[in-house]
């Protein structure tokens, strides 16, 4: 067989050019609009490199192509590496050039080209050990577990869409009631799949769980969206036998379905005495309405001065977020911040570095929620530093500030300058949550290090279960003068310092 190429001059001609952001305030992120085929749409369920250092694309609808990236946006050489229809691809790990492991609504499937023509000719399954609804919510991620094996991350079904007559697997009456419900096995659950196929659930609770990482140092990380049980979208760290708090999961739990109960019943208090708490919590609106893939930052500051934290796309919103983690008192909890926020679209839903560490890759879909919004765009580190909240870190009397650039250290001490408050979110049967139980917050003694790149802020009345929200005055500028780009922070408070 010959290898399948897309001309990059009929790319380039068929589609609006690449959209190229004019440098200016927030110069030291760079973005670009990915062009593709005028027979693409690019809904992106999955991105990878090949070792060659070829751009992967999987799409829920289209197939999977394969480029090398160019300087020019528009000229990526795009081949077809398989132009089959899988079910609604979400997950995606490159083994090579000429294997591929994907996640679609009805099994993990490894994709190989076995005669090396550069298309593919072999689609084996790994499993399919969960149920099938016939729902257009139940999609499935994945993320490589570091031994041959994967963590699956699916998703339960939604009350706007129809359940089929058949179903693979066994049906729950009790399972498919509710706004959000797990009518066929382990819908809302995250499993482990070894690397012979064997799947395993191991943790419960979940909603649509459409992000799902192994961290550095082998945490497992999944994020979740607000809704129904869900006050506002939260970012997990997964233990083995955790309840994570949407209870339709609960049906395929064993001991609990030996009951006969139906979770959708339970006082929404027991609910909450078996839920583990959200690391961070995302608040809607303002913060992030819809997060997904989780990536970290491990190139080492090529991308910037975040080396080692947490990147979260939004797909319902034209951003994406920084995540700053610590382990207080044995417990994972942290502080949330949009990282870029100019020049992108809505539906970052899939997250990959160039193999040089300098670029992110955003896949873009938002699977009809929104206006169409389905794109390849890439955000580039031009070099310069922003000044922005590097770190926020909870101690034992307030927090511990560091950033980017010294800050003017007059406005840094000042107590009005920082704005401070804090809330929590219930988890109900309704849709979401406002803020509960906002109180304001007082900046008490403020020591500022000499060389201005750090802070202590003093603060009276913290208290766990709460997000405490910072807003910092546009007084707080650099020593030279720069705006504090990004200047509210949220940081969930599980644990308060021993």
């Amino acid at each position: 067989m010959n290898v399948h190429i897309i001309p990059a001059a009929l790319s380039a001609a068929a589609l609006v050019l690449a959209l190229a952001v004019p440098l200016g305030a927030e110069e030291s992120y760079h973005v670009e609009t990915i062009s593709f085929p005028p027979t693409v749409v690019p809904e992106i369920g999955g991105l990878g490199f090949t070792s060659e250092g070829e751009l992967v694309v999987a799409m829920r609808r289209f197939g999977i192509l394969m480029a090398k990236p160019t300087a020019d946006p528009a000229a990526f050489p795009w081949r077809a590496f398989s132009s089959d229809l899988l079910h609604n691809i979400c997950g995606l790990q490159v083994v090579s050039k000429r294997e591929l492991i994907v996640s679609s609504m009805d099994e993990l499937t490894r994709i190989t080209d076995g005669d090396g023509d550069g298309i593919a000719d072999s689609y084996q399954t790994i499993c399919s050990a969960w149920g099938m609804s016939g729902n257009y919510h139940e999609t499935n991620t994945i993320a490589p577990d570091g031994s041959g094996g994967w963590w699956m991350a699916i998703g339960t079904a939604s009350h706007n869409g129809s359940v089929f007559t058949n179903t693979r697997g066994e049906f729950s009456p009790i399972g498919r009631r509710g706004r959000n419900f797990s009518a066929v096995p382990w819908k809302g659950w995250i499993a482990h799949i070894d690397a012979k196929g064997a799947f395993t659930p191991w943790a419960k609770g979940f909603r649509a769980p459409n992000g799902i990482a192994v961290g550095p140092d082998g945490k497992l990380w999944v994020t979740d969206n607000q809704g129904d049980w869900r006050g506002a979208s939260p970012l997990f760290h997964i233990q083995k036998d955790h309840f994570y708090g949407h209870p339709s999961s609960l049906v395929w739990e064993p001991a609990f379905a030996a009951t006969g109960q139906d979770p959708l019943m339970l006082p929404v208090a027991e609910i909450e005495a078996m839920r583990t708490p959200a690391a961070v919590e995302f608040p809607e609106g303002f913060m992030c309405n819809s997060p997904s893939e989780p990536i970290f930052d491990q190139t080492g500051g090529r991308f910037g001065p975040f080396a080692g934290q947490m990147i979260v796309g939004d797909v319902a919103g034209t951003r994406l977020l920084r995540v700053m983690l610590e382990e207080v008192d044995g417990v994972m909890q942290g502080a949330c911040v949009h990282f870029v926020t100019h020049g992108l679209r809505a539906g970052n839903n899939r997250l990959i570095f160039s193999p040089d560490g300098a670029t992110l890759f955003t896949g873009q879909t938002v699977r009809g929620w929104g206006a169409p919004s389905e794109s390849l765009q890439r955000v580039t580190f031009t070099g310069t530093v922003p000044f922005e909240v590097k770190t926020m870190s909870l101690r034992k009397d307030g927090f511990a500030f560091t950033f980017t650039k010294p800050v003017d250290r007059t406005a840094a001490a000042d107590p009005t300058c920082w704005k401070l408050s804090k809330y929590h979110f219930g988890n109900t049967h309704n849709y979401g949550s406002p803020p509960l139980d906002t109180m304001a917050l007082s900046a008490g003694a403020i020591v500022v290090a000499p060389d201005g790149l750090s802070a202590t802020v003093a603060v009276v009345g913290l208290e766990t279960g709460r997000i405490v929200q910072v807003d910092l005055d546009p007084r707080v500028k650099s020593a030279d003068g720069a705006t504090l780009e990004h200047p509210q922070l949220c940081y969930k408070v599980n644990r308060l310092r021993p």
